[in-house]
């Protein structure tokens, strides 16, 4: 079992212990859980003043925290009197984070099988690495590429002279189109299409003439793919997506589009083919994005915005077209007091008019 103990925790974590943990537990602790759940066998994590008062009650046997955090929960304690917790706080500077990083210790991925099933398919001209797993039925065309301990679940498709990197995991029914490459340690969950045709037709009045796809997908290191998400080929040159960035469920990325490092894309959401997606950029959910626009870094996109021009500063945008969020929030009060005012005067119209009458 994947236990901690409190020294793993400060040394593999970069935890600090608080003061007020004198006579608490050394652990070790076996696994992760809500504060609202927890048990002295727990670790749990505060990172939103709203669950404070979960924290306080919170039978967790560690809770990590930040250091104003602590302080507040330490004197909270205090001035309640409340007797000695089973919760011991570990200060971090990021306790969200690390607790991401704690649950991967917990939750390290087990497969059922290891090795090549007799039942997929592999071209002869492939190369698997002999560490990697193939379920059955899982197809690897001509020339490709597989990393190793990279694991492909049922119905994965790898085209010809794709490559899919070290670490990395397709599950059920998830593609890579030929040609198409993965970095190290990246995720396709079930139903996502990487390098299916872009949407590319020239229109000549009488048919939609198709223009062949003939670019590729790169993805850099660790990025992750949601179910049902689709990443298109490019049409001439590749659709790039760079390390660490992550793409929810339901996601849309057209042709030809550039996405930079460490970005978050959230389900629903849709790219227009050629449009530049700067680092560190967060689209939440819904969000569109026309053709042909740039992106900065370090922009964040509210929900169900709809992005129609580039955005050449960082910061945070929304409504539609979207606009500097201060400036979309003060138009939306705008629009309401003036909705207000014409309802209010509408209504004094026709008082006056039956009072006339």
């Amino acid at each position: 079992m994947n236990n901690l103990s409190l020294a793993e925790l400060v040394e593999r974590f970069g935890c600090v212990v608080h003061e007020s943990a004198e006579g608490l537990g050394q652990g070790p602790w076996t696994g992760i859980s809500p504060l609202s759940s927890a048990s002295p066998s727990h670790i749990s994590f505060l990172n939103n003043p709203r669950y404070v008062a979960e924290a306080l009650a919170s039978r967790a046997g560690v809770i990590l925290c930040g250091a104003a955090e602590a302080e507040h929960l330490a004197s909270q304690r205090s001035k309640e009197k409340v007797q000695k917790s089973h919760s011991l706080l570990l200060v971090c500077k990021n306790p969200y984070a690390v607790f991401a990083r704690v649950s991967q210790h917990f939750f390290t991925p087990v497969h059922s099988q290891s090795g090549v099933s007799a039942q997929c398919f592999v071209d002869a001209s492939a190369h698997i690495d002999p560490s990697a797993t193939l379920f059955p039925f899982t197809y690897v065309g001509p020339g490709a590429h597989i990393g190793a301990r990279t694991v492909l679940y049922p119905g994965a498709f790898v085209g010809a002279a794709a490559s899919v990197g070290d670490d990395c995991l397709l599950h059920p029914n998830a593609v890579v189109r030929e040609g198409c490459r993965l970095g190290d340690r990246c995720i396709l969950n079930p139903g996502a299409v990487v390098g299916g045709d872009g949407f590319g037709f020239a229109p000549d009045g009488e048919e939609n003439v198709k223009i062949p796809q003939v670019g590729a997908v790169a993805l850099g290191n660790d990025v992750e793919i949601g179910s049902n998400a689709s990443i298109d080929r490019g049409a001439m040159l590749d659709t790039v997506v760079a390390e660490q960035t992550k793409i929810d469920s339901l996601v849309q990325i057209g042709h030809n589009v550039s996405i930079g490092k460490a970005c978050f894309i959230a389900a629903g959401t849709g790219i227009a083919g050629s449009s530049e997606i700067g680092n560190r950029v967060t689209l939440a959910g819904q969000v569109g994005v026309a053709g042909h626009l740039k992106i900065a870094d370090k922009v964040t996109v509210l929900a169900q915005a709809g992005v129609t021009k580039s955005l050449t500063e960082a910061g945070v945008y929304s409504g539609y077209p979207a606009r500097p969020n201060r400036e979309w929030l003060a138009y939306e009060a705008s629009l309401q007091r003036i909705v207000k005012e014409r309802r209010e005067s509408r209504a004094a119209e026709i008082h006056n008019k039956d009072k006339n009458s």
